[in-house]
């Protein structure tokens, strides 16, 4: 018999493999995916950037891909500079913004689309951004779990996925 922690680390596991194909394809960067581990709750903190989706359904919570800010502004001068050559900025500004979306929306839209379709009993909500702390705190409300998994980008740092777990 399967258990939760596998479970919910399957439905995170795409969503990990589609940020990786993305980060190739919108910023040509590489990047792999460490263990996934069982987070520790008490510790859990905002990193400075996150894109975000609620599930409900068979499993309530929300998965974050989840920046530091130092990774998050590498990232965004990344995509931009592949997709259309501008050159490199200090820190996050609007078009940075706007490429983090347009690379989250891409990598969370294409994992959220293949596990629908592998688990009907799993609903997403759209997803969306988190820029500051305050934004983050309804989210940890009722938290019982953290799955998490570090993206180590060549080059560049590491990120994490985290499947925060509501009861």
């Amino acid at each position: 018999m399967t258990n939760l922690v596998e479970v919910k680390t399957n439905i995170l596991r795409p969503f990990v493999d589609e940020t990786i194909k993305a980060l190739k394809s919108m910023a040509a960067l590489e990047a792999e995916a460490g263990d996934f581990f069982e987070d520790d709750i008490e510790k859990f903190r905002f990193k400075g950037y996150a894109v975000a989706t609620k599930t409900d359904g068979a499993i309530s919570g929300v998965i974050l891909m989840h920046f530091y800010i130092e990774t998050a502004l590498e990232i965004g001068n990344r995509v931009l500079g592949h997709i259309i050559g501008l050159e490199p900025a200090s820190e996050i500004t609007e078009d940075i913004a706007a490429a983090l979306e347009e690379f989250g929306n891409t990598a969370i839209g294409l994992a959220m689309n293949d596990v629908v379709h592998s688990d009907e009993s799993l609903n997403f909500c759209p997803p969306f951004f988190i820029t500051n702390t305050e934004d983050m705190g309804p989210l940890l409300n009722d938290v019982n779990e953290v799955i998490s998994a570090p993206i180590s980008v060549n080059g560049v740092g590491r990120f994490y996925f985290n499947y925060l777990i509501h009861s």
